[in-house]
């Protein structure tokens, strides 16, 4: 019986054409649809809210627990780069471009959920900046990460270039940005429980406590391999690939 557990990676193959990039597809076609109509009438045109007021319930789903769902790459990371666990090297890459596209549509949504949208720009600007806030540190942080998470997924996209020779390059000083990709979310991670420290009696008795910023943290990594591991059931049991024995 051959043994395929240590086979070289492969393409699985198959149209890209199915029920699910479908299913998908309807979905984005409705969403570029309520963005036109949000952009050009307001939130207000699309929602309960308006433009003095713009953040509902969503915020948090989206970005709060939508950003520590999209942590698998940074859980990963942690397992393989500090505890040294390289067996799960293979679970770099997947987790890594998954949490690429969460971050970055994290990203993307708080433009949708900013009221003044526009002036998104004076959150970075030097002279209107303000570092003392908790929100500008997750701002700051989170843009940082995604940067950081474009040049890690680089290597991918200059094999399938043939640029081994720059791959050979950017690998040398790889090892700073995976220590950036770590620190980075542990950063924001965190400071996202701070915004519930800093709301104080407005939010629920249960949850006020200093341990916030640890709890948060804590809850993303352990999300992150959760994660991770549902998206590896989920792709090995939709590809439905055969070993030959």
């Amino acid at each position: 019986m051959a043994n395929n557990q240590h086979a070289a990676p492969a393409p699985v193959g198959g149209s890209l054409v199915n029920a699910v990039t479908l299913s998908c597809g309807v979905l984005i076609a409705l969403l570029a649809a309520i963005l036109v109509v949000r952009f050009l009438f307001g939130l207000g045109a699309v929602t309960g809210l308006n433009d003095g007021y713009p953040w509902g319930i969503w915020i948090v789903i989206d970005v709060v627990i939508g950003s520590a769902f999209a942590c698998g790459g940074f859980s990963v990371a942690i397992l393989v780069y500090i505890f040294n666990r390289g067996e799960y090297h293979p679970l770099v890459r997947p987790a890594l471009l998954a949490s690429l596209f969460g971050y970055t549509l994290a990203g993307a949504g708080v433009i949708f959920d900013l009221g003044r949208w526009w002036n998104v720009w004076n959150m970075y600007w030097p002279t209107s900046a303000n570092p003392n806030s908790v929100m500008f540190e997750v701002a700051v942080c989170i843009t940082l990460y995604v940067i950081v998470m474009w040049i890690e997924f680089t290597p991918t996209v200059l094999e399938q270039m043939g640029k081994n020779d720059t791959k050979k390059k950017l690998n040398k000083v790889m090892f700073f940005i995976i220590a950036l990709g770590i620190v980075l979310p542990m950063m924001h991670q965190a400071s996202l429980g701070t915004l519930l420290v800093v709301l104080g009696v407005q939010i629920h008795p249960l949850w006020q406590t200093p341990m916030l910023p640890l709890l948060y943290l804590l809850t993303a990594i352990t999300m992150g391999y959760a994660v991770v591991l549902f998206e590896s059931c989920l792709a090995s049991s939709g590809a439905r690939s055969k070993c030959t024995c």
